[in-house]
């Protein structure tokens, strides 16, 4: 297991996010963007952009081609839609995270639970950008699903609860200058977070 960031680094940023809330911010090459689920079974839903190109951003769909698996492990490098590594896995408390499934967005609350204001990963999401001051590309499909823990079964996908515990966290090196936004996923009616979503922190760390 790798040496832990809290024992090397220096805290650079560190937000808490209540489950639909997001932050987005810099990050500078060479820093370490750490997730954590400060309660536990709680899932982060992350977009990563290109600070000098935003054209160009996290893609769990070429993540998933370049790595040629469905998750992303320590060591594991994840790719833009260039297929040019971003960023690098370097801790892990987890393992388990879902690069398929799309963010959960408003339409997912209306068409499969006839609620029409629901807060969503989308939504929050979007709402850090707009405060950020960009007009960047997104999707739901760009969101790469932290310490989410769904399986393939039988040719499904079939969402668990997440069953890690409170204070466990994702460790990634950013491999150029980057502006990464992450939210708390706000999904209270499926086992995505054990049907009670917590609040998650956002931490940038300097080696």
């Amino acid at each position: 297991m790798s040496e832990r960031i809290e024992d090397t680094g220096t805290l650079v940023e560190d937000h808490r996010l209540t489950p639909g809330t997001a932050k987005a911010l810099r990050v500078a090459a060479g820093h370490v963007v750490q997730i954590v689920d400060l309660e536990g079974q709680q899932v982060g839903d992350f977009i990563a952009y290109r600070a000098d190109a935003p054209g160009e951003y996290l893609s769990p769909a070429h993540t998933c081609s370049c790595l040629v698996k469905l998750v992303p492990a320590v060591g594991d490098e994840l790719f833009s839609n260039h297929r040019t590594p971003l960023m690098r896995i370097l801790r892990d408390d987890v393992g388990s995270h879902d690069l398929v499934v799309p963010c959960c967005d408003p339409e997912r609350y209306s068409r499969d639970y006839d609620l029409h204001d629901h807060p969503s990963c989308l939504a929050g999401l979007q709402a850090a950008l707009d405060a950020f001051g960009s007009d960047w590309p997104l999707h739901g499909e760009l969101a790469w699903n932290v310490f989410m823990n769904n399986h393939l079964e039988d040719g499904r996908i079939v969402t668990y609860a997440p069953p890690h515990g409170a204070g466990s966290s994702i460790d990634l090196l950013a491999l150029t200058d980057l502006v990464v936004c992450l939210v708390a996923c706000p999904q209270d009616l499926s086992p995505c977070n054990n049907f009670a979503p917590s609040d998650m922190a956002l931490r940038v760390w300097d080696r």
